[in-house]
């Protein structure tokens, strides 16, 4: 199992954790890969029906995740340190901000349920975009 290589504790109570996927691929060259991610619980306060929670736990588990990539290819080997730490200063200057809010947990796990629900409710063979 892949541990963490850092983990920002939220101001909302949540934990963004970003994981290293880098790999070399090629002579002096990597592909630098970070994984960062956030467990999100499902709560009763998610939601103003207790109903919806149980359905979007029966949809959906325990938590959802927010998961993102950020990565770079051709990086030498005496960048790839460097690299790391760029990709994860700009993700946290423009996201962290927005991961952190009051609200953000609550949003985040509507919109997946409300997905879950659209993708559940789909016939089966349908093909996003194919009309009769």
């Amino acid at each position: 199992m892949v541990q963490p290589i850092r983990e920002f504790p939220l101001e909302n109570g949540l934990s963004l954790r970003i994981f290293d996927h880098t790999r070399h691929y090629f002579g002096d060259f990597h592909h630098v890969k970070l994984e960062l991610t956030c467990e999100i619980p499902i709560l009763s306060a998610h939601f103003a029906e207790s109903a919806d929670k149980e359905a979007a736990c029966r949809l959906l588990g325990d938590a959802v995740v927010y998961r993102r990539t950020v990565e770079q290819m051709g990086v030498p080997s005496a960048e790839v340190q460097s690299t790391v730490e760029r990709l994860i200063g700009n993700f946290t200057h423009h996201a962290l901000p927005y991961l952190s809010t009051p609200d953000f947990s609550r949003r985040f796990v509507r919109a997946e349920f409300e997905r879950a629900r659209k993708r559940k409710s789909r016939p089966i063979g349908y093909l996003p975009g194919s009309h009769d």
